[in-house]
């Protein structure tokens, strides 16, 4: 947390060693974008530049959904840009479902608790859940990952940490009951 603190920014860019990563990740997973209907990102532009660079030229949505961002506060890196500088920046994504064009949900005294990061990551998934593409990349934190898919949601066949850039195929499932899991297919980078 100290790091992260000393290089601590608004809404922090990708950095080089990001940028690298990004490109070469997209390069080894170049089928995956072939079939691939939408893409959902967090409106942290960090987020939204590395699926950019890992689906280039990929013709299909792309929505930005608050749900999927980073934890939220105490960092400045966790915290979005105005959502008119964003939209200016990234024109082929969608951002209709952020409401507030200031980032009202994050606090600069305490980062967000658990249980809040859950719900947020279940919203998102029953946003995916209902529509209607098939082949759907989520493009979200390491944090956001760990704690939706470590703490609130059931993935049948486990999942590892996520790396940086990595792409890890999941279907998106629904119990009788109306609970939401994930089945891990497979590692493709």
């Amino acid at each position: 947390m100290d790091q992260m603190k000393e290089d601590d920014s608004l809404d922090a860019a990708l950095t080089k060693e990001g940028v690298r990563q990004a490109k070469e990740a997209g390069e080894k997973c170049s089928l995956a974008s072939s079939t691939l209907q939408l893409i959902v990102s967090s409106p942290l532009s960090r987020c939204l530049d590395t699926a950019d660079l890992f689906f280039p030229g990929v013709s299909c949505s792309k929505v930005v959904l608050e749900e999927v961002r980073e934890i939220n506060g105490l960092l400045l890196n966790g915290q979005r840009r105005k959502k008119s500088v964003l939209a200016e920046r990234y024109p082929e994504w969608d951002f209709s479902r952020i409401t507030n064009e200031e980032d009202s949900d994050w606090s600069p005294d305490e980062l967000e608790d658990d249980e809040s990061v859950v719900k947020r990551g279940l919203k998102a998934l029953n946003f995916i859940w209902e529509r209607e593409e098939t082949e759907i990349a989520v493009v979200a934190h390491g944090g956001w990952f760990r704690k939706v898919l470590g703490m609130g949601v059931v993935v049948e066949g486990g999942v590892e940490r996520f790396n940086n850039c990595e792409l890890k195929e999941m279907t998106l499932k629904k119990r009788e009951g109306g609970e939401l899991f994930l089945e891990n297919k497979r590692v493709n980078a």
